[in-house]
């Protein structure tokens, strides 16, 4: 066994009464993640899922956990977005700070307030989609988390507000999070959804989120994710989406400051004519690691899917990006264009690319590519014969590489936002920040 991992398991061990005083659907599910972690321990690094991330140094810190629930003092720190309305929740490490009344449409509650006000909920969704992939650090968050935010959207309705989670990593020792998130998404609803990811801490801290995302007939979910934490943040999202008929479902994820950050998603494409887009933004310097691990799996006919990832990789950064399309025999129809794109700024940093596709059905459309390169030189040229300057130039063109993902954001105050930090993230000064806020840009 794994030394790393050892020392999570004897914790759990030693206060397995406390983690148990979670609800029985979470307990349930810690049963078989201990199983698993003690006959398959890590994955190596040699292993195909995680050859760009070693499992095993990630965790070797000796990372404490919140078992007494402790909660910040005071007023949270907000994320607003100028000219942005949103109903906002806000998750202190692992802690799901009161959740203020829902508007129409939509129930909010912890997995606690479940288990008392909902419970065929939480058993019904709790570690359903997760459990069919055996992934370790999935069991491992598994194990030690106790406790989530539950949203469910009511069959037919839109509500009138994006939903916001402000995650904010807080503490004043080494400590590990463990975040869960379960949202469903009844036949005909739509929704959209803003995961902010922020650090207000210099110590070292490792989240484990695990997301799950079902979506019922003809519903639609948009996810927005952006990270902007510091060095010492290391961040593990796990997302696990299972779809179903003429349901849409779509990420939009933004990286600009982390520290080491692996994003898996894992999405089934199980009704008739599922659609599905992950899309990715990274801006990465220093010596931040981004890792992108991708799964779309089309199970039924006439789905569609899209992988989009593009990266502006400076200093001594890498970016790792590894996406599967499959295509299960009987999916016929399927239609899927998957492209991984790495602009590298300086020549110590690092893309690393791997499109993939299986397929087992003869009536598909599915395409891949990957380019990894430097600037275009004679665009930069074509720029400066304008009396545009070098600097300036080779700012435009970086921003201009990374805007065909943020023109997927439908959120227009969002989407300005994001491109002016963007901006900022490319010039290397100080963030402007939104009134009330001071989370970004540290």
């Amino acid at each position: 066994m794994n030394a790393a991992l050892q020392q999570y398991l004897d914790l759990y061990v030693a206060y397995e009464p406390q983690l148990r005083t979670a609800p029985d659907a979470m307990n349930r599910a810690r049963e078989a993640a201990l199983q698993l972690l003690r006959t398959e321990g890590l994955p190596p690094r040699h292993s195909e899922q995680y050859k760009y991330t070693d499992a095993a140094t990630l965790i070797a810190p000796d990372y404490g956990l919140n078992l007494l629930r402790h909660t910040p003092q005071g007023t949270p720190k907000s994320c607003s977005v100028p000219g942005l309305h949103t109903q906002l929740f806000h998750v202190a490490g692992d802690v799901v700070l009161p959740i203020s009344a829902a508007q129409d449409g939509v129930e909010a509650m912890t997995f606690r307030e479940a288990a008392e006000r909902r419970p065929e909920l939480l058993q019904k969704y709790y570690h359903q989609a997760a459990a069919k992939n055996r992934d370790a650090l999935t069991a491992l968050n598994t194990l030690l988390a106790q406790d989530g935010l539950l949203i469910h959207i009511k069959a037919g309705t839109s509500p009138a507000l994006p939903l916001q989670i402000v995650n904010i990593a807080s503490t004043k020792t080494a400590a590990m999070h463990n975040r869960r998130l379960v949202v469903v998404c009844e036949s005909g609803s739509e929704a959209s959804l803003l995961l902010c990811d922020h650090c207000d801490t210099t110590a070292q801290t490792l989240t484990t989120q695990v997301s799950e995302f079902y979506l019922g007939e003809g519903a639609r979910l948009d996810v927005y994710s952006v990270e902007e934490t510091n060095a010492v943040c290391h961040r593990l999202h796990h997302i696990y989406a299972e779809q179903a008929t003429r349901s849409h479902f779509s990420v939009c994820d933004v990286t600009l400051r982390a520290g080491l950050s692996r994003t898996m998603a894992n999405v089934e494409l199980a009704g008739v004519e599922a659609e599905s887009s992950l899309a990715g933004a990274i801006v990465a310097g220093g010596t931040q690691h981004i890792d992108n691990n991708l799964l779309i799996a089309h199970r039924a006919e006439g789905c569609t899917s899209e992988m989009l990832y593009k990266s502006v990789i400076d200093d001594e950064s890498t970016c790792a990006f590894a996406g599967k399309v499959l295509v299960a025999s009987g999916a016929q129809k399927s239609v899927s264009q998957q492209t991984s794109a790495n602009l590298c700024v300086s020549p110590t940093a690092r893309a690393l690319t791997q499109p993939m596709l299986e397929i087992y059905a003869d009536d598909v459309k599915c395409n891949h590519g990957a380019t990894v390169g430097k600037l275009d030189e004679t665009a930069l040229l074509y720029m400066r014969q304008r009396g545009i300057g070098e600097e300036e130039a080779r700012l435009l063109l970086q921003h201009a590489f990374v805007s065909e993902v943020i023109s997927r954001i439908h959120l227009p105050a969002l989407r300005d936002r994001l491109t002016s930090l963007i901006d900022q993230r490319f010039r290397g000064s100080g963030d402007a920040h939104c009134a009330g806020c001071g989370l970004c840009g540290k």
